[in-house]
């Protein structure tokens, strides 16, 4: 409907061009003067017939959107906010997903060390993750009171008499460390090694042996089970005279302790 009203509209203004024009071009002749149209009645009439025929292949949706007054410029389309995201939660929501770390076990662990200036025994109390003889002859090398080389072949415990003993047996380089000390060094390296060991494992005596055998050093032999002892007691003990002292009087700082 819309359509035939356009082209009832276009041919009236056509037929009055043209009339305008048939006026106009004998107004020309009539005056002399020489015009050229710019365009011709006909050129006119094929122009608006091609509107008219433009205007009728126009699709229903660029009728409907002719109608509603819609322009071909189209609004460019906003995109969504993204909200920012809050520092303070993406730090919390990192700090939540890092693993919590488990607290390691540890095991409170005593260390006895000559301090240099006299016969006293220093007691240092460490914290070990697992407390094993090897981890005690590793805390007692620290101090030099063994050799970093000195090593654990074999550790037991027994009950003697109601008497709870340990069997310590260190490599062979214990042997030779002891044998290159004065006899005040080695009381202060023996009496180390027996308090530490006795005090943690709560033992009343301490065999001491190298490569399976009886330690023997420059001063003496240790045939027998050593009990807690201070560096001056386990002097008077050891006579460099009489290596075989310690068999009969070295036990009696163990029953010593007992009483």
């Amino acid at each position: 409907m819309k359509n035939r009203n356009k082209a009832v509209l276009a041919i009236a203004a056509v037929a009055a061009l043209l009339a305008a024009c048939g006026s106009r071009v004998n107004e020309t002749v009539a005056s002399g003067e020489m015009v050229v149209p710019e365009m011709s009645s006909e050129d006119l009439l094929v122009t608006s017939l091609e509107y008219l025929l433009l205007d009728e292949e126009e699709t229903p949706e660029a009728q409907e959107l002719a109608a509603e007054g819609m322009t071909d410029v189209q609004e460019p389309v906003q995109k969504p906010k993204v909200p920012e995201a809050d520092d303070s939660e993406s730090t919390a929501g990192t700090e939540e997903q890092e693993p919590e770390q488990e607290d390691v076990l540890t095991e409170k662990t005593v260390v006895y060390y000559g301090n240099g200036a006299s016969h006293e025994l220093n007691r240092e109390t460490i914290e070990l993750e697992e407390m094993t003889p090897e981890a005690l002859v590793d805390a007692l090398a620290k101090h030099n009171i063994v050799s970093l080389d000195t090593k654990v072949l074999s550790f037991e415990e027994e009950q003697q008499d109601e008497q709870k003993v340990l069997h310590l047996d260190l490599s062979k380089a214990a042997g030779e460390y002891l044998r290159t000390m004065s006899k005040e060094a080695e009381c202060i390296i023996v009496a180390s090694i027996v308090n530490t060991f006795l005090e943690n494992y709560e033992a009343d005596a301490i065999y001491l042996k190298v490569e399976g055998e009886t330690l023997i050093t420059s001063h003496t032999e240790y045939t027998e089970a050593v009990g807690q002892c201070t560096v001056d007691e386990l002097m008077n003990l050891v006579m460099t005279s009489d290596k075989d002292v310690t068999q009969s009087k070295l036990p009696l700082i163990q029953e010593k302790k007992q009483k």
